[in-house]
């Protein structure tokens, strides 16, 4: 029974965007910091100084913070009429592209930040995050060549983020994540270990790191890495599920069932996955019946999983 292949590959929650304030204190921009609160400041300035481009710049990026997205739009283009080098406006407002999917003015919004200002450290990251996103696209539509175009030119700009800024968290976060997409698991380990030593410890990176270790069947490290991310985040579903199938690789078939009927409850977007995962351990502890319902609920879900119709048929067998 085959199941390494389906454990899944739940990164692209680990990219991180990074939007830069230019003039806003930190503590403006701290958890507490109120956005009705800049807004209704900086439109009050806003009434003295029409023409300042800052001002336009910070309070779209409050109005960002808002969700009001068309108005935090319409005030970084404003930005952007009253100075057109201002870097970090093209920078906060291709942030606002790359949000609604439309990666193409994204780009070309970073691609303005970095003429601008070739030190903008930020900007190489998200054109970074926006050429990774789109050769994940190609990835899973079987376009090969553009796939590897997209990897490589976002692993080129996360390199000259961190150029720019050696400790910068994001930065090997997101190049980790691609060198993963493109199966460097030892390079997207070290960057990896880099984004958790230099920034905040977050589930994310560990689950994406614990991907790796598994597929270079470091199985003790992977449980581990699973293992912190659950700390910080109990209830997070994709590390109990991929948990669970390093737990299946290595045989211990309780801890595997245990985990991933947790993730079952948790979260049903890798369901087909989990139900097979869990009928194979049912499988190997002999408990046919128990196999047969998961790799049945499995078809429910997705009725072409031919993982599950081969272990169907085994456990069949396996009951003569």
């Amino acid at each position: 029974m085959q199941y390494k292949k389906n454990i899944k590959k739940f990164l692209c929650g680990g990219l991180i965007l990074t939007a830069l304030m230019a003039g806003v204190s930190y503590g403006e921009c701290a958890e507490d910091w109120n956005a009705d609160q800049a807004i209704a400041k900086y439109t009050q300035q806003l009434q003295t100084e029409p023409n300042n481009a800052v001002l336009y710049n910070n309070r779209g990026m409050a109005y960002k913070r808002k969700n009001d997205i068309n108005q935090a739009l319409a005030d970084l283009t404003r930005a952007i009429e009253l100075n057109p080098n201002y870097a970090d406006a093209y920078n906060n407002r291709g942030t606002i592209y790359y949000s609604r999917g439309n990666y193409e003015n994204a780009l070309n919004d970073y691609n303005k930040a970095i003429q601008f200002d070739s030190n903008n450290a930020v900007a190489y990251n998200n054109r970074g995050l926006t050429h990774g996103s789109i050769g994940s696209e190609a990835k899973r539509r079987g376009q090969t060549a553009k796939r590897d175009n997209e990897f490589n030119q976002a692993i080129s700009d996360y390199t000259n983020a961190i150029r720019l800024n050696p400790k910068y968290a994001e930065a090997y976060q997101n190049r980790g994540a691609t060198y993963s997409w493109m199966d460097k698991f030892n390079e997207a380990i070290d960057d990896l270990t880099k984004a958790l030593e230099y920034g905040e410890k977050n589930e994310q990176i560990y689950v994406s790191r614990g991907f790796s270790y598994f597929m270079i069947d470091d199985a003790n490290r992977a449980i581990a890495d699973y293992t912190n991310a659950l700390q910080i985040k109990p209830n997070y579903g994709t590390a109990y599920n991929n948990r669970g199938t390093v737990y299946l690789n290595k045989g211990e078939y309780d801890r595997a069932i245990e985990d991933f009927t947790k993730a079952l409850e948790l979260d049903d977007t890798y369901a087909p996955d989990a139900y097979n995962n869990r009928g194979v351990a049912y499988y190997h502890k002999g408990q046919y019946d128990l196999a047969i319902d998961d790799f049945t609920r499995a078809l429910s879900i997705k009725p072409n999983f031919q993982d599950a119709i081969d272990n169907l048929k085994a456990v069949y067998a396996a009951k003569g």
